[in-house]
């Protein structure tokens, strides 16, 4: 009973911070990770990360990310895989260039620094799918981008991972590469046919289910197990979510009452619960004395987003303020940032001296994003 208590609570105050951002014309989104810090270890301490909330939390980014991909043009975004794939990969390298060069400086071991940049390079895109959507600018071409890069993105992190713990460990294998590609092969496959064939025929056969909201349990059945598929084959579950939701909305039996349904289930419940989770581990212990890295930290994980993602877009055509929005929706790092830092700091290759530091950099930068994107899109509105 414990939990649930602690669940009223943040759903009460979640509530409460939401108004008041919005009253202030500010993203709702940023008071909830302002929310998840002071409830979590760095000030009260009153709610704990434990299995309870982290399983609220994963539910909450997959359904977010579900309803993204329910939100998606497909054609669009076959349309711009191209200029997706380029804001990514410029998004990728100047990061770790910068944070790689500013952990050398502060004396941190090679071995160390790199990894951390490998941490800097990865995108959270669901921070930036919130506001988006807050301001209906998720179906625009740069949000559509911004979809389009965060996927090329979180496979590009994902491979720099694998490959890059592998040989800083030394338990680099070709066979565990060759592996891993077969995987995701055979992920991309399977996409492919689930859309083609299986998830279309799914969606009419709820047609015949006597059951209340038939539709909307078929639905959330492909998400999880798409998201389920997609960490099994070591490619992050928000990525499987994202993909079901394009196939579940380009099926031809779809009802936009899915989706609506999906977000009231989302946003009532585990959505506020991801966004506070990311605060919840934050510590300040080592804030004073590492002060200079974290400013450091923060400020080159903002610009090598920034223009990294944003000369990516400028390259594909696009004109200045498109770019800053791309620019600005690829800044949040956010769960996948963490996920990142938390396999690394269980291999040894981030100490325990420069987590905390890490982490700070990393919500600071999450809870800053969102203020860059809103600012770029007031500047280019539809």
């Amino acid at each position: 009973m414990e939990f649930i208590t602690l669940l009223a609570l943040m759903l009460f105050l979640t509530l409460i911070v939401s108004h008041v951002f919005n009253r202030l014309n500010l993203p709702a989104v940023v008071g909830q990770l302002i929310l998840g810090v002071i409830l979590g270890k760095g000030v009260l301490n009153i709610v704990k990360p434990t299995h309870e909330v982290e399983l609220f939390a994963d539910i909450g980014v997959i359904l977010l990310m579900f309803i993204a991909g329910l939100e998606s043009d497909l054609k669009l975004l076959r349309k711009h895989l191209i200029p997706s794939i380029n804001v990514a990969i410029s998004g990728v390298i100047l990061p770790v260039a910068l944070t790689l060069g500013t952990a050398l400086i502060f004396g941190i071991n090679v071995k160390e620094s790199i990894f951390m940049s490998v941490v800097f390079a990865a995108t959270s895109v669901s921070i930036s799918v919130e506001v988006l959507k807050s301001l209906n600018y998720l179906s625009s071409t740069s949000g559509t981008v911004i979809l389009g890069a965060a996927v090329a993105d979180d496979i590009l992190a994902i491979s720099i991972l694998s490959v890059m713990s592998g040989t800083l460990t030394g338990d680099f294998s070709l066979k565990k590469i060759l592996l891993l590609l077969a995987m995701w092969i055979f992920f991309g496959v399977l996409v492919v046919v689930l859309h083609k064939w299986v998830i279309p025929d799914l969606m009419k056969l709820s047609d015949y289910v006597e059951a209340t909201h038939a539709k909307t349990i078929f639905a959330l059945v492909i998400c999880f197990i798409m998201a389920f598929v997609a960490d099994k084959v070591q490619l992050d579950s928000v990525l499987g979510a994202f993909v079901a939701g394009i196939a579940v909305s380009n099926a031809s039996d779809y009802d936009e009452q899915v989706s609506r349904n999906i977000e009231l289930i989302g946003y009532s419940v585990f959505i506020p619960i991801f966004f506070i989770s990311i605060g919840l581990n934050l510590e300040f212990d080592n804030f004073l004395r590492d002060f200079w890295l974290i400013v450091l930290f923060t400020l080159t994980g903002i610009i090598g987003k920034l223009f990294g993602a944003g000369f990516g877009a400028r390259i594909s055509g696009f004109n200045m303020k498109d770019s800053y929005v791309i620019g600005s929706g690829m800044i949040s790092r956010g769960e996948m940032a963490l996920i990142v830092a938390q396999v690394g700091y269980g291999v040894k290759l981030l100490s325990e001296e420069y987590y905390s530091t890490v982490i700070i950099s990393v919500i600071l930068i999450t809870i800053i994003a969102p203020f860059f994107l809103k600012h770029s899109i007031s500047k280019n509105p539809l």
